[in-house]
């Protein structure tokens, strides 16, 4: 008799997949009131804490559920070990931190238009009418509750009351920074400097496990990645993998981590479904790095999990992992129709100009998604998108060239960047000033990038190679670049990828010898039209975030 793994719920009448949960048999006599929030394909959900937990993962389609299960899964088995230790009271250091998220969040989100003088010399008088009648609970309340959602606080009334009154403070100074800015004194935040950076635990300062009795395998984690070059966001997904195998295991001392642990979870991840080289390469690679770096710098006896492995054999291809020459010519013939939706001028270009982009240089999507009109520059009259970081973030957190088609060129695609201006082509703005290297949440870049997807498989009913409708364009590019003699060097500098020879590491590569190697790609030949998304600029949109300015709705 096999055992069911927990999955996705799929409802009876819509036919949405949900997470539903029970609270664990370890917890049935703990309160579980408050809210926990559950990230859901990009975005993060907000709901009730409860003997219950269910939570909608707005998909229909089987494997994106699973995938979105996974996600929320994890984030749920952590809110339950918060609860297993307690509330924590919180220190005056991580109170005075919380309120400063707060603050930050609204004078940033005004920072570009802050608004009229007299909206703010009212929210000054009102908020402290609040306090005077002793209504900062039911005002800043609920925006403090939300917050410890977010930030994954636990902590015992006290604390809470704390916060709720370091909030007030730190709400009526970001009105007189916004006062300020509404009179047109754009001086340095002072106030801002008051507030220390926010840590939810001890663990999560990078120290080295405490003597030799802390093998904590998220302190283990933490001082890796502090002693290491490794982006953050490699961090997040080890971190969410190691918490999937505590939340299988039960344990988080490395020391009392077995080979038959590591066994039942490889089995459990089998029979979730995931494929081989998801379990090797990702889940079990995070636990087997955290566990050698105990190892390697700690006085942990052994790796156990090295060797243990999923050994099946990945599902044979039954198609080319790229567009074939007819679907390639369906989809770019399509853009000239664009999408009869009401949607942004941002989104209209991105469906125009993504694909064919997407089709001459083989870029990862969201390294077109984010391209703004200072990433495309020339050099002695030779064009060339500048793909960097700070634009939002590229694989290896590192800059590079690519070429322009000569084809991309006659479509219009250098008039396009040059009259959008410095800003993006593809997403509405952020307000001036915003550092798009240190976005939370999904970064509107991404969702670009997934419209576009989304554009190709359900408008255009187009079957995505793999499931992955703009990483196709990659696989094409690279197989086209094979079949026209394209310098393998030079294409992977532009793909982004590092030289496999030390040597090719040295020197420079000038955008004329990019240009040589991009031409030798036949033109992609479809029945085009005048027709083109206008090139009009957007005006920029601050964040929406939960709560800021008293509590009651968004702003």
């Amino acid at each position: 008799m096999s055992l069911r793994m927990p999955g996705p719920w799929k409802h009876p009448k819509t036919g949405v997949y949900y997470l539903r949960q029970r609270a664990p048999t370890d917890l049935k006599n703990t309160p579980m009131a408050g809210q926990v929030t559950i990230p859901v394909g990009g975005t993060v959900k907000t709901v009730k804490a409860g003997a219950i937990v269910k939570v909608s993962l707005d998909t229909k389609d089987p494997s994106e559920a699973k995938s979105r299960y996974r996600d929320a899964d994890a984030a749920l088995h952590e809110f339950w070990q918060r609860r297993r230790e307690g509330p924590q009271p919180l220190t005056q250091k991580q109170v005075q931190a919380l309120a400063g998220i707060l603050y930050v969040r609204l004078v940033d989100m005004m920072d570009s238009e802050p608004g009229e003088e007299g909206i703010w010399t009212q929210v000054l008088r009102l908020n402290k009418g609040k306090r005077e009648r002793g209504e900062l609970d039911p005002w800043f309340g609920p925006s403090v509750d939300a917050l410890f959602a977010e930030q994954g606080v636990n902590t015992d009334p006290l604390s809470r009351t704390r916060v709720v009154h370091a909030t007030f403070t730190a709400i009526q100074l970001a009105a007189e920074a916004n006062l300020r800015k509404a009179q047109g004194d754009y001086s340095p935040d002072d106030a801002r400097k008051r507030f220390p950076a926010w840590a939810a635990e001890p663990k999560q300062v990078a120290e080295a496990p405490r003597a030799a009795g802390d093998m904590d395998l998220f302190a283990l984690l933490d001082h890796k990645f502090a002693t290491q070059s490794r982006k953050a966001k490699t961090k997040d997904d080890y971190a969410r993998d190691l918490g999937k195998f505590v939340a299988s295991s039960g344990h988080r001392d490395a020391r009392d981590v077995t080979k038959d642990d590591v066994r039942k979870w490889r089995d459990e991840l089998i029979g979730e479904g995931l494929s081989p080289s998801k379990i090797n390469g990702k889940c079990l690679a995070a636990l087997s790095a955290v566990l050698t770096h105990g190892v390697k710098e700690f006085n942990l006896t052994t790796n156990v999990a090295r060797g243990i492995r999923d050994g099946r054999k990945g599902a044979a291809p039954v198609r080319s992992k790229g567009y074939t020459a007819e679907e390639a010519k369906a989809i770019l013939s399509a853009t000239f129709r664009g999408s009869p939706k009401g949607i942004s001028m941002p989104h209209k270009r991105a469906l125009f100009w993504v694909p064919w982009i997407c089709a001459y240089t083989g870029l990862r999507v969201t390294e077109i998604t984010q391209l703004r009109g200072v990433s495309v520059r020339h050099e002695e009259n030779t064009p060339y998108f500048f793909i960097t970081p700070e634009d939002g973030s590229t694989k290896s957190d590192k800059a590079w060239m690519t070429a322009v088609h000569p084809h991309l060129v006659e479509l219009g695609v250098l008039e396009m960047f040059k009259e959008v201006g410095d800003g993006p082509a593809f997403y509405v703005p952020y307000p001036d000033g915003t550092d798009l290297t240190k976005l939370t949440g999904k970064p509107r870049s991404h969702e670009a990038g997934t419209r576009v997807g989304d554009w190709i498989t359900k408008e255009l009913g187009i079957q995505a190679p793999g499931g992955k409708p703009n990483h196709a364009w990659r696989h094409l590019f690279t197989t086209l670049s094979r079949a026209h003699d394209m310098d393998k060097q030079t294409r992977d500098f532009m793909l982004g990828s590092g030289p496999e020879d030390a040597r090719e590491g040295y020197g420079d590569w000038p955008p004329s010898a990019l240009s040589r190697e991009i031409k030798k790609l036949p033109r992609l030949e479809v029945d085009e039209t005048e027709w083109r998304p206008s090139n009009e600029r957007v005006s920029p949109q601050p964040v929406r975030i939960a709560g800021v300015t008293g509590g009651r709705g968004r702003s």
